[in-house]
């Protein structure tokens, strides 16, 4: 394949160390969408004998990666078939009483434990038990049915914007886990932006962007982009380059077509303004980013047919450009077609 986005093992390990540290506390990696768009299974398989939770959104993911795993899967989202999670040792979240009335018949039913972690709304208003006396049905539906919640958890808003209502949440949470039956070994777990670093105590915290490089000075990014010219082109002063004339020569000129365009992730937002670099130049893409390709000015370069670019490396060189995070800019990379390395 042309195109190859290369995951550095060493800094995904460098980052488990790093979180791990601060922590002081077992942490559960999130490997949804696609891992950030690093690629969920490639992920997994350098950190299955190193880490025992992994976090994804939905059943289609926690199958993905089960088969590359013996460790804990949290489906942290509505499941349409909740009979294949508990088949396959898949936990799930339960978002109020009738739903964990549903999933305990269930569990009974199968005959076969079912690993449940209660979600309490403290604040973010997505999902989640917000009141006392419905918490308390639930703790009364596990006792009386001779189980146990496998884990409680919550989910911080604003981390890193507003302290007053995390310190609010945070209170919230004590509340609920303080309500929790001594002898039952619920992990009380928390997440969201930056909740390692923010005095939240917790039994386990779930990080997500932290682990592929971002937030902290001793993170290391993950992972690199690359491609290469698949094609040369002679352009005249005053022609145009790419859909809807979306570039003009001043004078003529040289471009070379990289085989990556937005059905790979990469932002239409990048037009005129992506820099990569090749045979050690930085240079400016030319014309709207196409589904399948974009081009670049190799005007005064010796370039050649099979050349390496270098597309990113760093998930912030885009961030700004696209008027959005590194989160969007990896996660964009879910779409990405080429191969996926384990460096």
């Amino acid at each position: 394949m042309f195109s190859k986005i290369f995951l550095n093992s060493k800094n995904l390990i460098n980052n488990i160390n790093v979180l791990e540290e601060d922590a002081q506390k077992p942490l559960c990696v999130m490997v949804k969408a696609n891992a950030y768009g690093h690629g969920s299974k490639e992920i997994v398989s350098i950190l299955k004998d190193r880490v025992n939770f992994f976090g994804v959104s939905c059943l289609n993911e926690a199958l993905e990666i089960r088969d590359y795993t013996k460790g804990e899967i949290i489906v942290f989202g509505k499941c349409d078939d909740y009979e294949k999670c508990i088949k396959n040792d898949i936990s799930f979240i339960l978002m109020s009483y009738n739903h964990a009335k549903e999933m305990v018949s269930l569990s009974k039913k199968l005959r076969k434990k079912a690993k449940m972690h209660l979600c309490v709304n403290t604040g973010m208003n997505r999902y989640g038990v917000k009141d006392k006396k419905e918490f308390g049905k639930i703790i009364d539906l596990f006792e009386k049915n001779k189980m146990e919640l496998a884990g409680l958890y919550t989910h911080f808003s604003s981390l890193t914007s507003d302290k007053e209502y995390t310190l609010s949440q945070e209170e919230k949470f004590k509340e609920y886990c303080s309500l929790l039956p001594k002898r039952w070994k619920t992990i009380c777990h928390v997440g969201g932006g930056k909740s390692i670093y923010s005095n939240l105590n917790a039994d386990m915290y779930r990080v997500g962007i932290a682990v592929y490089g971002y937030g902290e000075p001793r993170l290391k990014p993950v992972l690199s982009l690359e491609s290469e010219v698949v094609d040369i082109q002679k352009v005249n002063k005053g022609e145009h380059i790419g859909y809807l004339c979306g570039y003009t020569a001043k004078e003529d000129m040289t471009v070379a077509t990289i085989p990556l365009g937005y059905g790979d992730g990469l932002p239409r937002k990048l037009s005129n303004k992506l820099k990569v670099k090749i045979r050690g130049e930085e240079r400016l893409n030319c014309g709207n980013v196409c589904m399948d390709a974009f081009m670049i000015d190799v005007t005064n370069i010796k370039c050649k047919i099979g050349d390496k670019v270098t597309l990113l490396e760093n998930a912030l060189d885009w961030a700004p450009i696209i008027e959005s995070t590194e989160y969007e800019v990896l996660t964009n990379l879910s779409k990405f077609r080429g191969e996926r390395i384990i460096k």
